[in-house]
């Protein structure tokens, strides 16, 4: 597992949770103690997960100064009039500021504020994981890499909370030219996997 054993964390100090396939089996969390109005994954996604919003918070947390131009460049096929919209909505949201150099107004560019900081473990598991289980389509060479890898010097600002997740990217199987078919839903239908 990169040299770390089960144990504590390096980078927090804290314990870091098992192997969740230690059996054989996945590991499922206990329910929550505190009862949910709302399921929270649904209700990020309600922000997060409309077209575009998470790449264009990679663009902003990925590019210092993400200006309007770079974000468009960084996501082909993105309208100008979507991406208008949904930095309008990041911006609302909290997630997002737009900033307006008093040296050079001509030039806004946009950062993530404190709340967006949050969307690090977010991208940083999703980049994670593409690069583990999508590497074929990731690296010119196919071959899979941790986030110490590609890298080395941030790979502690942009873990956070998802270290163990990602030191364990050399251990884990990787998922090579995997075709996606339909899987049964609960009920008898299928839907699309």
């Amino acid at each position: 597992m990169g040299g770390h054993e089960l144990g504590s964390d390096p980078l927090w100090g804290v314990p870091r949770l098992g192997d969740p396939m230690a059996d054989g089996r996945p590991q499922y969390p206990s329910p929550p103690a505190v009862p949910f109005a709302a399921c929270p994954i649904e209700t990020t996604l309600g922000s997060l997960g409309r077209k575009w919003s998470i790449t264009i918070l990679r663009e902003v947390a990925f590019v210092p100064h993400a200006t309007f131009g770079a974000i468009r460049k960084g996501n082909p096929g993105l309208r100008q009039r979507t991406l208008s919209n949904r930095l309008r909505q990041l911006c609302a949201e909290g997630l997002i500021r737009r900033v307006v150099p008093p040296n050079d107004p001509r030039h806004p560019h946009y950062e993530l504020t404190t709340k967006g900081l949050d969307i690090w473990p977010i991208l940083t598991s999703l980049f994670q994981f593409g690069t583990r289980h999508h590497a074929d389509e990731v690296f010119a060479d196919g071959r899979p890499r941790s986030l110490e890898d590609v890298y080395p010097n941030d790979a502690a600002l942009l873990l956070g909370p998802v270290a163990a997740y990602a030191r364990s990217a050399a251990a884990s199987p990787v998922r090579t030219n995997v075709s996606v078919g339909r899987r049964p839903r609960a009920g008898g239908r299928s839907t699309r996997a």
